[in-house]
């Protein structure tokens, strides 16, 4: 989304100028002047809905932008497995769908709708992003993963890009022990 400020910062410069040259004013008449202090309106916001949403970093995926304002899965986050933790750190998953949606009834049902996309990012020990894994459920693309596609996105570092990421049946061969959850691990909380 794309917002325009420009025309509001204007319009606060004009009127604050136009307060303290009335307050300057007032006081040279040597008048009691007193001034309320009130919180200003929110700016007008022009939303321009035709812009493609922008990847919050370098290398994601457009279609993921904001995925951190979805609706989150975990109610804490994960914390690392010791031993087998294919996504090191402490995790939290979001997905694009909307409450009632996956848990019309208050609980979670089963498959997720055609379109979902699953996201979960991993954060390291210093406290960065490191690792992006997505799920994308495209009807048709992949019968034998009931139509999930998977991407993994991992970068070493906070100040670099994330690389091309890592697909393939060896996300799908892990995600099949949760095939009773529709291959999503975290479940609704």
């Amino acid at each position: 989304m794309k917002y325009t400020h420009q025309h509001n910062t204007v319009s606060r410069c004009v009127l604050a100028f136009a307060v303290l040259s009335i307050c300057t004013i007032l006081v040279s008449c040597d008048e009691k002047v007193t001034l309320e202090l009130v919180d200003p309106e929110p700016p007008d916001e022009t939303v321009d809905d035709s812009a493609e949403p922008v990847a919050l970093t370098p290398g994601l995926p457009a279609d993921i932008a904001g995925y951190n304002q979805w609706l989150k899965l975990n109610a804490e986050p994960i914390p690392p497995v010791a031993g087998s933790d294919p996504h090191r750190g402490t995790k939290d998953v979001y997905v694009n769908q909307e409450r009632d949606v996956l848990a019309p009834a208050g609980r979670q049902q089963y498959p997720y709708p055609d379109g979902t996309i699953v996201v979960k990012e991993s954060r390291s020990d210093a406290g960065f992003i490191r690792l992006v894994a997505i799920m994308r459920k495209k009807a048709g693309s992949n019968p034998g993963g009931n139509d999930w596609e998977y991407e993994e996105y991992i970068r070493r570092d906070a100040d670099s890009p994330f690389p091309n990421p890592l697909t393939g049946a060896f996300c799908q061969g892990c995600h099949s022990d949760a095939r009773n959850r529709d291959y999503v691990f975290t479940v609704l909380e």
